[in-house]
């Protein structure tokens, strides 16, 4: 092979199976340079450039009430994506083993999935008042609803050839869900746990805009209502920060759960 076609087999290798941050941080570059271009051309105090961004992000940083207020927003989402992954797992598994009942509830469900959650968002205020409570069951049902229906449509996919064989095998429930139910919808669910991750993230945020008191979505309305455009592009850059890196991680997950049970299962 010469050296010309072992360099674009190597090429084409790192793009195949390269790590998966390579092709967001290519992107990220391209977008900063671009952004760099398009604010010296404009030159406009309302369009700041990425160093105007960053030096503001950076005083925020420094500043120890926005670092309570990131605090408070990783702290309700870990909690709100954990419960919305485990319920919306578990539930929608079981839901997903009977016909009759994914019949009965699933249309109902995407009928409540499909209405925007924000309009709802005055009645958790209502009942469970301004607060972590309501700001973490927003985000939580923001997130548990599609996390459910994937994991009904999931289960309700298993192999029915596989679950005749265990019904004549005399399997107990617990080891039709281990043994065939589980290994058969683990790359479904490293899906829903990475689409779970962005959409709970995004209800929170528009929680703590509407009625929060801290929290990264209460500091991009504050910057917002004082026209600090370079403190809100900032804060958007660390949002996007840090639900870049989570999502990156879930998505080596998930390549690694397919890679492993969609041959084999």
């Amino acid at each position: 092979m010469s050296a010309g076609a072992a360099a674009a087999a190597r090429t084409r290798s790192i793009l195949r199976g390269g790590p998966a941050w390579i092709p967001p941080l290519t992107f990220a570059i391209v977008l900063v340079v671009g952004w760099t271009a398009t604010a010296a051309v404009a030159g406009s105090a309302v369009y700041p450039g990425p160093g105007e961004a960053l030096a503001s992000l950076w005083s925020d940083i420094r500043d120890a009430r926005f670092l309570g207020s990131v605090a408070d927003t990783a702290r309700v989402l870990l909690f709100s994506y954990a419960a919305a992954i485990v319920l919306g797992t578990i539930t929608g598994m079981l839901l997903g083993l009977s016909a009759f009942w994914s019949r009965a509830v699933l249309p109902v469900v995407y009928a409540l999935n499909s209405v925007p959650k924000i309009v709802v968002y005055p009645i958790f205020l209502l009942f469970l008042g301004i607060g972590d409570l309501s700001r973490g069951s927003f985000a939580f049902v923001s997130g548990v609803l599609p996390m459910f229906l994937i994991m009904v449509e999931a289960t309700a996919g298993v192999s029915r050839l596989h679950l005749k064989m265990s019904a004549s095998l005399g399997m107990s429930r617990g080891s039709l869900l281990r043994r065939i139910v589980v290994p058969s919808v683990l790359p479904s669910l490293a899906s829903g746990m990475r689409l779970c991750f962005g959409l709970t993230l995004i209800g929170l945020l528009l929680a703590e805009m509407f009625s929060g008191s801290s929290g990264l979505g209460y500091e991009l309305l504050r910057n917002l209502s004082l026209a600090r455009v370079e403190n809100i592009i900032g804060q958007v850059i660390l949002i996007g920060v840090l639900a870049l890196v989570p999502t990156l991680a879930l998505q080596q997950v998930e390549s690694r759960i397919r890679n492993r049970y969609e041959v084999t299962v």
